[in-house]
């Protein structure tokens, strides 16, 4: 006999839904509710009136044309990396016998639980004295693998049925190649997954690009949108909508990547 759940459970959980839902999306609307105010109107007043001067005003005057290039260019190749260099250094700690491999994957966790902050001076010196100051490259280089995507894309590994890996290598395959040909393609949706997370990571960072970044040539986004707080004094709205602006590229990506993060997948590999 199915046991039907009491009624006010089902509200309960319905509205705690609801609040989320509001907690979460609420402050995106309210950017973007501000952003389209025209101006002159109160900021604790949301109008029927919209206006789309204040993206005009934000791309034109506060020149987001070259950052976003700056952003697009420092994204892709940190998540490049990062999943690259991960996935590669996953594969031997999941799937190969070699002494203290356990005592180095803890080592590389420790590390997750040192803060960014932390490390930021050390950083800013190993990059000025590489001459790479106020270059993308150094936004790069140093985020360009994490013990985090290690971590997961070893699990990913692990999760792999053995026998795939055996036939392979009955085939002629070597590590090289089983890793590119079988474990890379069974893992792709933790690869799209960690990829996502490196492109958000990689968009909204703005403390490490505003320390090793100076000229205006190589400004990021998220640099170039702190700096429209000083070019638009007057007219905060300006600013909300370079915020708005900034967000619209990293909606797509995740639209575009979405179709990849499917546990099905990983079935239909082996054939019980």
């Amino acid at each position: 006999m199915i046991e039907r759940r009491p009624a006010w459970l089902g509200i309960s959980t319905w509205a705690l839904a609801v609040v989320l839902a509001i907690v979460s999306i609420g402050p995106a609307a309210w950017l973007l509710a501000i952003a389209l105010q025209p101006p002159g109107t109160d900021l604790r007043e949301i109008g029927l009136s919209a206006t789309f001067d204040n993206f005009a005003a934000a791309w034109r005057d506060g020149s987001l044309a070259g950052p976003l290039v700056n952003s697009v260019v420092v994204t892709f190749a940190r998540a490049l990396l990062n999943v690259l260099i991960a996935a590669l250094a996953a594969y031997p700690l999941a799937r190969m016998r070699f002494p203290a491999r356990n005592l180095i994957f803890v080592l590389l966790l420790c590390t997750m639980m040192v803060p960014e902050q932390v490390v930021l001076v050390p950083m800013f010196r190993i990059v000025v004295g590489m001459g790479l100051y106020d270059t993308l490259a150094a936004v790069v280089l140093p985020f360009s693998v994490t013990a985090f995507g290690i971590f997961l894309c070893r699990q990913a590994f692990m999760a792999i049925p053995a026998s795939l890996e055996e036939a392979a290598r009955i085939d002629g395959a070597g590590p090289l190649r089983i890793w590119w040909h079988v474990m890379l393609p069974l893992a792709a949706p933790t690869l799209a997954t960690l990829g996502l997370f490196s492109i958000i990571g990689a968009w909204s960072d703005l403390l490490w690009p505003l320390i090793v970044l100076q000229s205006r040539d190589a400004m990021t986004l998220p640099v170039a949108v702190n700096a429209l707080q000083g070019t638009f004094a007057t007219n905060p709205r300006a600013v909300y909508a370079g915020a708005v602006l900034s967000l619209v590229p990293i909606l797509v990506i995740f639209a575009l990547l979405q179709r990849f993060m499917k546990p099905e997948m990983f079935g239909g590999a082996v054939k019980g």
